[in-house]
């Protein structure tokens, strides 16, 4: 019982050491230096989400105001006059006025609010959900109507670049501290089960003679090498795990090796993305998704002209002023963005299409067909060039066939897109013809090369293994420690080390190798309980003794602290790979419901997904434990000892 707690108090201390308890500071994805109290972490390895586009505030307080359905309706057909896609701050009002008059039981009222919500904002998902609490009040027996909002709006949520782009990073996060957490376990498995041969083997060999002296002094020496150095907890068990090399069988080995593999990709992919993530290129990306897929302020173009002060040539960012100059009326500087795009990047087809609809506005009807048919003949299956074809074929000929012919070819290939313009027709130039902006795919396939950078993937997995370690003296970590792992396995090829009999817990040179279990068992138990042999009835009681009070406390720590970390009593037991995926699996769920609302919190209004999110997780969650718990309860002592 006093090894069982010993044990849970150190795996609690190491995970919330990691956690950065006893820093009062978030310590994830690495912890600071180990046992350091002045070591920090350079300001370019942290992710500070304040300072990241999304998370800027879009609104300021407000006094409540009731809009009626003439002023929503204005203030759309503004929406359309301007070519915004998203007015995301109005819809969010709306939305909030929305639940509170759903909350008084003015139904009515608030799907007229939250119906223009959506209107203004067809890419955000929050009208959906709050019009899925509506269907709810409204009849809860229609529950295909509520499912089918709350789908619509989770998928809106995966079609926004900055909302996947924080899911993503949020579940790489989760998953690779969970992994991390679950090392951290399995390293203090290895530091439990077999310190005691490493001290064993220090009393065995212990005499007068000052070479005996020298190294025994070593061996101590080394094991306090981690404090030296304060390296970081995950290294420091790590370092601890490689010195037991020689005690550990096979299997466990094997992991060993993977630990090192994955304290030295997981966190420098976690430090790296970070810090990509509050450097300036990929505010830039969503400083362009939100000029090209919603509403803009006078801040978004002059951060993007400061952008081409230092990038003159970036065709994605002329773009976009581009775009935004067209929707402001500033036709000259909108032709003369679009033209700088065309010059960098001739094969942008959307730049040719943009190009014709300022053509079009300055009545350069001539000049407006060609750079639509030289955007078709990069792009033939987009349905919006044909469509803005078939604009300026009505105003230079009356000849129907042209006109006919583009327009059928649009609606071909986009029906719902031809019949949502043809609507809204006005003569208003963001109403007439389409301006297409850039696509999700586009600003994700930029930050993804922004990411991995010129070099490539390979480079980036090369140079991991040349990161530092957070320590006190910084060093190429990942070469030295596999340098060391290397001169531990020489070194127990070359030396006889002791192992730790399964039946009996005894140290032991003398084992049998073989394919089952029972053949690594050291030789009196291997004689006693395996080939039944006569000894002295007093050696035969000892040995009992020694074997049953082991395999007690062996199954006892096993099963209860696999009640509290799901997974450990398959690392005590000696299946690694098992347990490591349970543990895994487990901090999974633990770290989701720590970050509940996201790594990057989302501010938004409270959704009607959240309940299902929280039923599903728990649920999940408690099923998962409970097909544990059975596992568990199940469990026997590894071997028995009869009589």
């Amino acid at each position: 019982m006093k090894k069982t707690i010993l044990i849970f108090i150190v795996i609690l201390l190491a995970i919330l050491y990691y956690l950065g308890a006893f820093t009062h500071r978030e310590t994830l994805p690495l912890s600071k230096d180990f046992f350091s109290i002045g070591a920090s972490i350079p300001k370019e390895q942290i992710l500070d989400p304040k300072e990241m586009g999304w998370m800027k505030s879009r609104s300021s307080e407000q006094k409540s105001f009731s809009l009626t359905q003439k002023e929503l309706e204005q203030i759309y057909q503004m929406k359309l006059d301007k070519g915004v896609k998203n007015l995301t701050a109005v819809s969010l009002y709306l939305v909030r006025e929305s639940k509170q008059a759903r909350n008084k039981g003015n139904l009515e009222r608030a799907a007229e609010l939250v119906t223009y919500a959506d209107k203004l904002s067809p890419d955000l998902p929050d009208p959906c959900f709050e019009l899925a609490w509506i269907r709810w009040r409204q009849n809860p027996l229609r529950l295909h109507e509520v499912f089918s909002e709350i789908l619509k709006g989770q998928l809106r949520r995966f079609h926004s670049y900055p909302g996947v782009l924080s899911f993503f990073y949020h579940i790489f996060y989760i998953l690779s501290n969970a992994i991390l957490t679950a090392f951290i376990i399995y390293g203090i498995v290895i530091l439990v089960k077999y310190i005691s041969l490493y001290f064993y083997d220090i009393r065995k060999n212990l005499t007068q003679e000052l070479r005996s002296l020298l190294i025994n002094g070593v061996k101590i020496f080394v094991l306090f090498i981690p404090f030296f150095l304060r390296l970081d907890i995950l290294w420091a068990i790590l370092f601890w795990s490689i010195l037991l090399w020689g005690y550990v069988p096979n299997r466990e080995r094997q992991l060993i090796l993977v630990f090192l593999i994955v304290l030295t990709y997981l966190p420098f992919f976690l430090r790296t993305s970070s810090s990509f993530l509050n450097s300036e290129g990929p505010e830039i990306i969503l400083e362009m998704d939100e000029a090209n897929h919603g509403n803009w302020d006078k801040g978004t173009e002059e951060r993007l002209k400061a952008w081409l002060l230092t990038h003159p040539d970036d065709p994605e960012v002329l773009f976009t002023l581009g775009l935004m100059e067209k929707r402001q009326g500033h036709y000259a500087q909108a032709q003369e963005y679009y033209r700088r795009t065309i010059d960098h990047h001739p094969r942008f087809s959307k730049a040719f299409s943009n190009l014709g609809n300022v053509y079009l506005a300055q009545k350069q009807v001539p000049l407006a067909i060609t750079s639509y048919q030289q955007a078709i003949e990069l792009d033939p299956g987009n349905a919006a060039y044909h469509y803005n074809l078939y604009r300026a074929y009505s105003q230079e000929t009356f000849l129907s066939g042209k006109i006919d012919k583009a327009f059928q070819k649009a609606r071909q290939i986009d029906p719902g897109l031809v019949d949502y313009y043809s609507l809204i027709d006005s003569p208003n130039m963001n109403r007439l013809v389409i301006d297409v902006p850039l696509s999700i795919q586009t600003l994700w396939r930029r930050f993804l090369n922004q990411l991995i950078g010129k070099e490539g993937i390979l480079y980036r997995l090369f140079r991991a293994w040349f990161d530092k370690v957070p320590s006190a003296i910084p060093f190429l970590a990942p070469i030295v420690f596999l340098a060391y792992l290397i001169g531990m396995s020489r070194y127990t090829r070359a030396k006889r080390f002791l192992t730790r009999c399964p039946m009996c817990g005894s140290p032991t040179y003398r084992f049998y190798l073989g394919s089952t279990e029972q053949e690594f068992v050291c030789f009196n138990c291997y004689r006693l309980f395996i080939q039944k042999e006569k000894l002295h009835p007093k050696i035969m009681e000892k040995k009992s003794i020694q074997a049953k009070a082991f395999q007690k406390q062996d199954h006892f720590i096993g099963k209860f602290l696999s009640f509290i970390f799901i997974g450990f009593g398959d690392l005590w037991r000696g299946h690694p790979l098992k347990g490591l995926l349970l543990l895994s699996v487990f901090f999974i769920f633990i770290l989701r419901f720590i970050f509940w609302n996201g790594l990057i919190p989302d501010i938004t209004l409270e959704r009607f997904s959240s309940w299902w999110s929280l039923l599903f997780w728990g649920g999940f969650f408690l099923l998962f434990y409970f097909l544990c718990f059975r596992q568990i309860q199940k469990q026997k002592p590894q071997f028995e000892i009869e009589k």
